[in-house]
């Protein structure tokens, strides 16, 4: 069976609308491209079966820029990546809405700020950062912590803890994974 990326490439190249040498450049972004529309459209899925689309919202407007900076753990596989994602976004929306003590999630914040502040960026053996990469995405994750716990402590004092719950949340969520791409690495070099 041939798959939609491969099709819709040959189309290009048939047409003579891209070489036949940048064929599998296309085929990669284009199927990059469809796995992130599956992985988005299962979020929603998995938020409106949870009626929480609004909290996705806030939560994914935080954790994505964060974990584009700070990088941290990747599964090994496609379907492995796909299921770890479902049922994370599941598990983040599950405790923004638990009873949760407002002071455990500052706590949260601190340790979390401290994880994305010293550890991050993380790369992998997909995105290896050479010096300067490492240098810019240490800045630009620093510069979103900065700004996020801002707005936290704004949003606390002016009455909205809810939404400020949310962000701390997402960063707890960044540096997480963060924790999980050690724990990856260190299990790697164990076996």
């Amino acid at each position: 069976m041939i798959r939609v990326e491969e099709a819709f490439v040959r189309k290009l190249v048939s047409n003579e609308i891209i070489s036949l040498n940048e064929a599998d450049i296309y085929k990669f972004g284009l199927e990059c491209f469809l796995l992130k529309i599956i992985h988005c459209i299962s979020y929603f899925i998995i938020a409106v079966c949870f009626q929480m689309v609004p909290e996705l919202i806030v939560i994914g407007s935080i954790l994505i820029p964060l974990r584009r900076s700070a990088g941290g753990y990747h599964a090994r596989s496609k379907s492995g990546c796909y299921l770890f994602s479902c049922c994370y976004i599941a598990i983040l929306l599950f405790l923004s809405e638990a009873a949760i003590q407002p002071l455990f999630w500052w706590g949260a914040l601190i340790i979390a700020d401290a994880v994305l502040y010293f550890k991050s960026p993380a790369d992998n053996e997909n995105k290896r950062l050479d010096k300067a990469e490492v240098e810019y995405f240490r800045k630009k994750t620093r510069y979103l912590l900065l700004g996020v716990n801002a707005a936290c402590v704004a949003l606390t004092a002016l009455g909205f803890c809810y939404i400020g719950t949310l962000f701390q949340c997402a960063i707890c969520a960044a540096a997480f994974l963060l924790v999980l791409h050690d724990l990856q690495e260190a299990a790697d070099r164990f076996l």
